[in-house]
């Protein structure tokens, strides 16, 4: 026997709709710039299936409403957002940072911003084996998690991350004379989304070490919406962008002789 639509369910289908569209422009945002290039773009991909997948299985416990396997695959593709989020305002900057070593100007070295990505793909895993191991309860299809200790430990490496990605922005705001024509705007869209996915990272704390109950009203305000306006930002600052255009591998003095000589 079914249920009826509940606010939860009406959220799900907005976020349905939104992120269709937004996988279709991350997809094209991704041929565009390259799936390859550290754009960012990727992580709305990422985000996009997470909250499509999500959704429609928060949309099937209607008709299902005491399955709880459904509800827990909700929740735990919910709690994944903020990884790619945090993914994506990083992989903007380092096209602002590797704007910056063309023009001679060194601040954050490659290794360094693999490392970073290597920590977020590792939040995401420990936020999914969490959401698994988590302690799910649903009373009138809203749900109540005491979360486990992997999904702590997910949650504390997110947070270090995000302090990264403030540091990250002050460098770039800091250096922003060295940055090449039309990167600029890379900063400005990071910044005025850096205060949004706080907001994002509040909330996830709230509901993972301080224990809070999620209410419909408190996921949209400080979850659903941050999440829709940085993808909605993300996505109109990639469409205006330009294909990065490689640049010609310098020839060293010997290369240069040898071909004179020629």
């Amino acid at each position: 026997m079914g249920r009826p639509l509940q606010s939860y369910d009406d959220i799900a289908i907005a976020e349905l709709s939104f992120y269709l569209f937004a996988l279709a422009g991350g997809i094209f945002l991704c041929l565009k710039h390259g799936f390859t290039k550290n754009a960012g773009f990727r992580a709305v991909i990422i985000l996009s299936l997470a909250r499509i997948i999500g959704a429609c299985l928060r949309l099937a416990t209607i008709s299902s409403p005491d399955n709880i396997n459904l509800y827990i695959g909700w929740m735990t593709l919910e709690g994944i957002g903020l990884a790619p989020l945090i993914m994506l305002a990083l992989g903007l900057l380092t096209r602002v940072f590797e704007s910056m070593q063309r023009k001679g100007r060194s601040i954050i070295q490659p290794q360094h911003q693999k490392f970073v990505e290597i920590l977020v793909l590792l939040a995401i895993i420990l936020l999914i084996v969490g959401g698994t191991q988590s302690d799910f309860t649903i009373v009138d299809g809203k749900p109540k998690v005491k979360y486990s200790t992997v999904s702590h430990a997910a949650e504390g490496i997110l947070v270090a991350i995000t302090a990264l990605l403030a540091f990250a922005i002050v460098l770039a705001i800091i250096n922003q004379s060295h940055v090449g024509a039309g990167e600029h705007r890379i900063i400005f869209t990071v910044a005025v989304c850096f205060p949004l996915i706080l907001v994002r990272l509040v909330y996830s704390c709230l509901l993972i070490f301080g224990g809070i109950t999620s209410t419909p009203w408190l996921y949209l305000g400080m979850s659903s919406l941050m999440e829709m306006i940085v993808t909605l930002l993300s996505e109109i600052l990639g469409f205006n962008l330009d294909k990065v255009v490689p640049q010609p591998v310098p020839r060293s003095d010997e290369e240069m002789q040898a071909f004179s000589s020629k």
